[in-house]
């Protein structure tokens, strides 16, 4: 063997070597800062799905979507679930690739999360249900409506993600993306980086609150715990997302959905919610201020009067 290749040998051995000690200490610091409460499993298709259940059954039934990433969960709801749980039924699931739910190394696409919305209302909470979606995840809860109509009764969507980025499509530099990601050491590692305490924080900072005074303790530690849970395996649902696995194109579904819907947003989000409007002139809008992509969290007293105000249209 020649000096050179020797040396290449040598070097990315060392690499790996560091990006595994790397990995394995994420892992072993990565400890729970709150445990989750009451939490209850639904079997569905080989996956663990981890939610919560509050209030009584004879109630208006009201599931809560958290929004679709790697660093979310069911705690997004904290704020507001125990208010909502006097006047509804309320449930809050982690999604596949999400919070304590299991994060199988597969390709998660939207009509997963579509199917896991209608067998949830159907096996879980078994009568009509609205449904409160936050930022991404409202695309497959309109597909929902969509396609289990008869158990959906109204939609709240919250800071909805443009119909734009949603017909996105699977593109060669979003597979290799994916593909990447998959990779037991180099993956991790590139996963861990990006799903940093740091990058976390900021998210928080710039994307999810308006005023960082407002961030509930332990939130940051929350979401980042939840981001490495289960060995760092939400890099699965990470890299679908980074390969627009997980887009839908729903501009010929919108038309087509006859449901109660309204969406809420800050001024950020006025042309988007227009631009949704135009395919469904029928969607109500509410306008809110001082808050960011989480106002369940930043404003909840907010969306609380919201959701109880659309519960008696």
């Amino acid at each position: 063997m020649n000096k050179p290749v020797k040396k290449i040998l040598t070097i990315s051995t060392l690499l790996l070597t560091g990006m595994h000690l790397f990995n394995q200490l994420t892992d072993v610091q990565n400890t729970p800062v709150i445990p989750s409460k009451n939490d209850k499993i639904f079997l569905w298709k080989n996956m663990k799905i981890n939610y919560i259940e509050k209030g009584d059954s004879e109630n208006p039934s009201l599931l809560l979507i958290h929004n679709l990433s790697p660093s979310s969960s069911k705690e997004e709801w904290n704020c507001i679930s125990d208010i909502l749980s006097k006047h509804f039924h309320v449930f809050a699931l982690d999604l596949p690739g999400c919070g304590k739910s299991d994060k199988p190394n597969v390709t998660y696409i939207n009509y997963m999360y579509v199917q896991l919305t209608g067998d949830f209302i159907k096996k879980v909470i078994r009568k009509k249900a609205t449904v409160c979606a936050s930022a991404f995840s409202s695309s497959f809860t309109l597909m929902a409506a969509h396609m289990y109509s008869e158990i959906i009764d109204k939609i709240a969507v919250i800071n909805p993600t443009p119909l734009q980025q949603l017909y996105t499509p699977v593109s060669k530099e979003g597979k290799a993306k994916e593909m990447i990601l998959q990779l037991p050491v180099l993956g991790t590692f590139l996963y861990n980086c990006i799903m940093s305490k740091e990058s976390i924080a900021d998210a928080y900072k710039y994307k999810y609150f308006y005023n960082e005074q407002n961030i509930p303790e332990n939130a940051i530690d929350l979401s980042y715990y939840y981001a490495h849970y289960n060995h760092s395996s939400g890099k699965y649902l990470y890299g679908s997302i980074a390969g627009n696995y997980t887009t839908i194109n729903l501009i010929h579904t919108l038309p087509k959905i006859n449901h109660k819907i309204c969406f809420i947003g800050n001024q950020n989000y006025k042309n988007t919610i227009e631009e949704y409007q135009k395919y469904n002139p029928a969607i109500q809008t509410i306008s809110i201020s001082h808050c960011r992509l989480l106002p369940q969290m930043e404003i909840p007293e907010t969306i609380i009067q919201i959701l109880l105000e659309l519960s008696k249209k």
